[in-house]
């Protein structure tokens, strides 16, 4: 993106005040002044290299203060004073720092916890949900949960008509569900509510839908697994995926197949990555939300494939682990907490793709499908029989 004439003409003026020593302690204000638009977008380290060179040595001893100064300051604005103070992955741990996986294997025999509940299930209680069906065959059940967003009406609407229209493949019955948080202030409420009471199959949490609080929303969905229709009984798998996705329900079943319920399954599109320190940047983390290097490898929150197994570790590890803003990286530390492997798909795709016949034969999941796309390539590939 080239330069607006504003920011070209404040380089200038740095650069003659750095070169001809006045006003030098000046230039920091002027770049902090700038604010996000400069610092971030546009002041980069290259610039600073010029600007050293371009100063006249009697200028930096002189100035040298002030010199520190524009250095600290475009460091703090860029994030990296945070890298500094990072502590190396090798150090990992949670709040409240105990044994997880030793208090998970209590529980799962049947035996009270040691410690008192970070997250009490009992405060997590949804709003609604949707309406229980029995499944003869529970063994081969796979329920899919949908995230969406209250006002994403024509989405889950076209997912009812296209991948979610199937409930049997290859023996497994199958049920697609939406979880979503409340809706505030919106003249939209009635729809939403002839939405839920005509189709009754969406999981309404008892939080503000919002971005912030998709973490909530894996909590939603792990516990209606975990305890599915509150018929104390845990689905033997789950699919948890976007509302932008498309689903080849056919590779979905061949790949549920390979694993037990007993298997500790997570599996999706793994990143391994470190957390963005850039002060302006919008997922910035701060040293003080976490203090670690980088993430524990974590499955995208856009498709997450579990096992029964994974869904009860991961229910009773969720009382002992302070929540975490971004779900995908929570579900991540319990993965680690709980040493679960980190199964990576190649074949459940996290961005948009073309979907070709030949793709179709193997492809699982994709990113970048809703609304009208997502109808279009459906129905293209269930005229051509590969679905």
């Amino acid at each position: 993106m080239d330069e607006t004439s504003d920011l070209i003409l404040l380089k200038q003026h740095i650069v003659m005040r750095a070169t001809y020593g006045k006003h030098f302690g000046e230039i920091s204000l002027w770049i902090f002044s700038c604010g996000r638009k400069f610092c971030f977008s546009k002041f980069n380290i290259e610039f600073v290299q010029m600007l050293i060179k371009k100063a006249r040595p009697k200028t930096l001893k002189r100035y040298g203060a002030s010199t520190a100064c524009l250095f600290i300051i475009f460091l703090w604005a860029i994030g990296w004073t945070d890298y500094i103070f990072e502590k190396s992955f090798s150090k990992f741990k949670w709040p409240p720092y105990i044994n997880v996986r030793e208090q998970v294997l209590l529980e799962l025999n049947g035996q009270p916890s040691s410690y008192l509940y970070e997250n009490d299930w009992a405060y997590f209680e949804p709003l609604h949900i949707p309406a229980c069906e029995i499944i003869k065959k529970m063994n081969k059940f796979l329920l899919i949960i949908v995230k969406s967003s209250p006002l994403h009406f024509f989405k889950r609407q076209t997912i009812r008509v296209t991948w979610g229209s199937v409930l049997n493949h290859s023996e497994f019955t199958i049920r697609t569900i939406f979880v979503i948080g409340r809706e505030s202030f919106s003249q939209k409420n009635e729809q939403l509510q002839e939405e839920i009471n005509s189709h009754k199959d969406i999981l309404v949490g008892d939080y503000i839908d919002s971005y912030r609080n998709n973490t909530l929303k894996f909590l939603s969905a792990v516990q209606f697994s975990f305890n599915y229709c509150y018929q104390q009984y845990t689905v033997p798998y789950a699919l948890f995926v976007d509302d932008d996705y498309l689903v080849l329900m056919r590779n979905l079943i061949a790949e549920v197949k390979k694993y037990d319920t007993h298997d500790p399954l997570y599996m999706g599109w793994r990143f391994d990555t470190r957390p963005f320190r850039t002060r302006f940047h919008k997922h910035r983390v701060s040293i003080a939300t976490y203090p670690f290097n980088r993430y524990p490898a974590y499955i995208s929150a856009g498709a997450v494939l579990l096992s029964s197994q994974t869904i009860r570790e991961m229910y009773y590890a969720i009382q002992h682990t302070r929540l975490y803003s971004y779900d995908d990286i929570y579900a991540g530390i319990l993965a680690k907490l709980l040493k679960l492997s980190v199964k990576h798909n190649k074949n459940m795709h996290f961005w948009k793709a073309e979907i070709g016949i030949e793709e179709a034969k193997t492809l699982i999941c994709a990113h970048g499908f809703e609304g009208e796309r997502l109808n279009l390539v459906y129905n293209e590939l269930r005229i051509k029989k590969i679905l």
